[in-house]
């Protein structure tokens, strides 16, 4: 694939993501001055979709319109062009330079409130505009929230037209979906609220997870680590940090497991952020704060675990964590231990020989009996 040449115009220059649904290159536009970077997708190759392509024709070329809609929003990705080229489907879309936000989810560090509250406000604009226009993201993570070069503004990317696809030709055409495909979610695990597992997404599943990663931000542990309630599947998180209770309630009431308690818009959240606005404003604190003895071990967003075709070899790779809990000591700690012990036992040893040398000759000497006073 590399090197080849689509649409007589895309020069692919590297292989992004390799998944079942979706591969994505960069590439590289010939037609254009100084060759610019841009990234197409490639969805449901012919060779591996047991879908009609006429089929497909239909239901792609609608999603891509519906993409277009986004086009006058500074904060997306724009959808520059579509084409179908031997019965294969390409989005070609604009490339955001800068670096993805699990960058800046460092080991033994968190966040501050106000860099959260930042966040916030951002992302949460970006989906109130999204979901306006009729859409779902489905896949909000922190390698898909990219911190533009340009400005340093947050923007939300991968709004492939994967998801929406797949999940109608799921709707429309169960008979011709492999039963391993059609019981298929389409999210990342630990930002995937309970619904979207059973692929019924809903706007506010979205909001989930950006309340997962401010609670990732905030407490330095990966959302798959975080304990939850055995009899109401809430998260259990207020205890790993010291957060200002009414950011810690917006965020509880972002990620209820129920959907039905969550907010049901990303503008009902930033309402209930707005009397906070002036307190984070005021603060002047670090963006982010030594983290000392968690009691959870910290992750950073390496994981990028799938339910659905965007997972990219590279990340594969990065995907084993070498980091390991044990409850057995190691050997250099046993070592220590026997010699602190035998130290302490030859110490005790020739404490106990004094005190008998010492202690003998005193009952040597009150053992004779005191002279008499007749004999004086």
């Amino acid at each position: 694939m590399l090197s080849q040449l689509l649409k007589q115009r895309y020069q692919v220059v590297q292989v992004l993501s390799q998944g079942l649904f979706c591969r994505t290159y960069m590439a590289q536009d010939t037609h254009l001055p100084e060759h610019p970077t841009c990234i197409v997708k490639h969805f449901l190759p012919s060779s591996e979709c047991p879908i009609p392509v006429e089929i497909r024709r239909r239901i792609f070329t609608r999603e891509a319109q519906a993409l277009k809609k986004l086009n006058n929003y500074d904060l997306v990705p724009h959808l520059l062009t579509s084409f179908e080229d031997n019965f294969e489907f390409y989005l070609v879309q604009e490339f955001i330079e800068g670096h993805p936000l699990n960058a800046e989810f460092l080991p033994g560090k968190r966040w501050s409130e106000k860099k959260v509250f930042q966040l916030l406000q951002e992302v949460l604009g970006i989906l109130n505009f999204v979901h306006s226009q009729g859409m779902i993201h489905r896949d909000i993570k922190p390698s898909n929230i990219i911190r533009r070069k340009q400005d340093n503004r947050l923007v939300l990317i991968d709004f492939g037209a994967v998801k929406p696809i797949w999940n109608q030709l799921i709707r429309g055409q169960e008979n011709f979906i492999p039963v391993e495909y059609s019981t298929m979610a389409i999210g990342t695990p630990g930002y995937m609220p309970q619904e979207q597992q059973r692929g019924k997404p809903r706007p506010n599943s979205d909001i989930y997870a950006l309340g997962i990663i401010a609670i990732q931000a905030l407490t330095g542990v990966h959302p798959t680590q975080l304990p939850e309630d055995r009899n109401t599947g809430e998260l259990i998180w207020q205890h790993l940090t010291q957060v200002n209770p009414q950011l810690a309630s917006v965020l509880n009431n972002m990620v209820h497991y129920h959907f039905k308690d969550r907010y049901k818009s990303a503008k009902e959240v930033l309402e209930e952020l707005l009397p906070l606005k002036n307190f984070y404003t005021s603060l002047h604190e670090s963006d982010s704060t030594l983290l000392f003895e968690p009691q959870i071990p910290l992750f950073t967003d390496n994981t990028n675990e799938v339910f659905e075709s965007e997972v990219s070899a590279p990340l594969l790779n990065n995907y084993t964590n070498d980091t390991t809990i044990s409850i057995f000591p190691s050997k250099s700690a046993l070592l220590m231990g026997l010699l602190i012990g035998a130290v302490s036992g030859l110490i005790l040893m020739v404490v106990s020989y004094w005190s008998l040398q010492v202690i003998a000759p005193a009952q040597v000497e009150n053992s004779h009996p005191k002279p008499s006073g007749l004999f004086r």
